[in-house]
């Protein structure tokens, strides 16, 4: 019989497939309601441009501040922290450095790849440029919106962690489920670009904890209920 999948990662496909049938959903049924109400009523839009950008400078600095052979910083120290934690000091959580490395690399050249492709226009040519479609194909320049490279970039870095650490899942998923929203608000996309942009993360997140190197934790550790002593007559046995 086929060996079923660890709890955890079971509970991520499921995310990944809600996000995925949603996606259409809302492209063809909230993507422009939803935008038209957000345009109307701005009033968040300050809290959001501030995260956002507070949330840009930190990643900035942490990624951006030094390359190695023009490589970031930030993703050559996430493969040599893998590397010390699982080959110098044998911890067992430290594939948890090359999976949001590999998640997040992916998901953002992934999210950019498509918006080639897909070229469709974000909610500001739909707003505000007398726009009256918002689907594919028909973006008049290259500033495309589908899918979101901010939550695909976000959710690329956190996400892998939070599956990892479920304990600490919905506050390491607080920030880029707030940029997401932020995103929307602050008009730069539709819905179904972050639920796109999301389904990427999660897809690579599922992909990649498979590989044997990785070997994250157990997401779920399921507790064993205590045998019973054997009794004498059992222990003579």
């Amino acid at each position: 019989m086929k060996p079923t999948p660890p709890p955890g990662r079971q509970q991520l496909l499921y995310f990944v497939l809600v996000c995925a049938l949603l996606c259409p959903v809302a492209l063809w049924e909230l993507d422009k309601p939803l935008a038209l109400w957000l345009h109307q009523h701005p009033q968040t839009q300050p809290f959001f441009a501030a995260l956002t950008t507070g949330a840009d400078t930190l990643r900035e600095a942490l990624f951006f501040s030094f390359s190695v052979a023009g490589i970031p910083g930030g993703f050559v120290m996430l493969v040599a922290t893998f590397l010390l934690g699982r080959f110098v000091l044998k911890a067992p959580g430290a594939g948890v450095f090359l999976l949001v490395f590999l998640v997040a690399l992916n998901s953002e050249v992934a999210a950019n790849l498509l918006k080639l492709y897909f070229q469709r226009p974000r909610p500001d040519a739909f707003l505000t440029h007398g726009m009256t479609g918002a689907g594919f194909w028909q973006a008049p320049t290259r500033d495309y919106g589908f899918p979101s490279s901010h939550a695909a970039i976000y959710f690329g870095l956190l996400l892998p962690v939070a599956w990892q650490f479920p304990r600490y899942r919905w506050w390491l998923l607080a920030l880029p489920a707030l940029l997401a929203v932020g995103r929307l608000v602050l008009e730069m996309h539709f819905l179904s670009d972050v639920l796109a942009s999301v389904v990427l993360a999660g897809l690579f997140t599922w992909l990649f904890s498979r590989l044997p190197f990785i070997t994250p934790r157990r997401p779920f550790r399921l507790r064993i209920p205590h045998l019973p002593a054997p009794s004498p007559k059992e222990r003579e046995d």
